[in-house]
């Protein structure tokens, strides 16, 4: 016998011993399938029942979660509605509370500026108080100082009616005055010292210059001549001319000889007087 058929008596040998031990298997595990089938029909039956409940339970319970998730929902769709009115709440009462914080600011500034202003004015009234004391004071001295100017007001009403009576005489006086001035031939406007005083006087010396004739006369300062008054100078009845006073003293003068109004040879012992007008 070769290899060959060695292995395949071995290979015989096996299978036979495998099949050997199914149909053992097989025979110890024999069952009535009928029995089992009506057994498991039953079971069948009874869990197709309690399926049927079960999908009853669950197509309930899938309503009934079905209603809370919808029920769930509408309470999220109200908690939003309600947490974005809260956030909008927030929003507004932070604005508003960042509004009482300036306003706070604000208070309290204004606070300190009304007591800074408080101080002031405290500081005011007490100046004023002092304004109106020292006002007070003032007004009884200028009320003393009104009773003692009118008292002198009614003197001086006295004396204004005395110098009224004195001022109508002067005046009176003045007319008198002024109608004699005109009358003696003297301007009332002229000042004093220009008014030439109404003298008479003689030659008393005679000079000459390479321009001009100077007389010397007797009557001078004392007499109330000034350099600048003329003298008009006659020979009795017979006018020759007239000079202008250029210097004075006491009891003399010095003329010089007015060329345009010479109407002769003035000499010495020839009368002068003054005439009233200036220059």
């Amino acid at each position: 016998m070769n290899l060959l058929a060695k292995i395949i008596t071995w290979v015989i040998l096996v299978v036979s011993i495998v099949l050997m031990a199914i149909s053992m298997t097989v025979y110890s595990t024999h069952k009535n399938w009928k029995a089992v089938a009506s057994g498991l029909q039953t079971k069948l039956s009874a869990s197709q029942n309690l399926n049927e409940q079960l999908q009853s339970k669950k197509d309930s319970r899938e309503s009934q979660l079905q209603a809370e998730i919808e029920a769930a929902i509408q309470e999220v769709r109200k908690l939003e509605t309600e947490r974005d009115q809260l956030l909008s709440l927030r929003d507004s009462t932070q604005l508003a509370l960042d509004q009482l914080r300036q306003t706070e600011r604000t208070n309290l500034a204004a606070v300190a500026s009304t007591q800074s202003n408080n101080e002031k004015l405290t500081a005011e009234v007490e100046n004023l108080r002092e304004d109106i004391r020292t006002n007070q004071q003032a007004r009884d001295e200028a009320f003393a100082t009104a009773l003692r100017a009118t008292d002198e007001l009614h003197q001086a009403q006295g004396r204004l009616t005395l110098l009224s009576d004195r001022n109508t005489q002067l005046v009176q006086e003045v007319g008198t005055k002024t109608n004699l001035l005109r009358e003696n031939g003297i301007d009332p406007n002229t000042a004093p010292g220009d008014i030439v005083p109404t003298i008479r006087g003689i030659v008393s010396a005679m000079s000459r210059t390479s321009d001009a004739q100077l007389i010397e006369i007797t009557i001078g300062a004392d007499d109330g001549l000034k350099p600048g008054h003329t003298v008009e100078v006659f020979r009795g009845q017979r006018y020759l001319g007239r000079a202008e006073i250029v210097k004075t003293e006491p009891d003399r003068a010095v003329a010089r000889v007015l060329r345009k109004y010479q109407q002769g040879q003035i000499q010495e012992n020839d009368h002068v007087a003054t005439k009233l007008r200036v220059g």
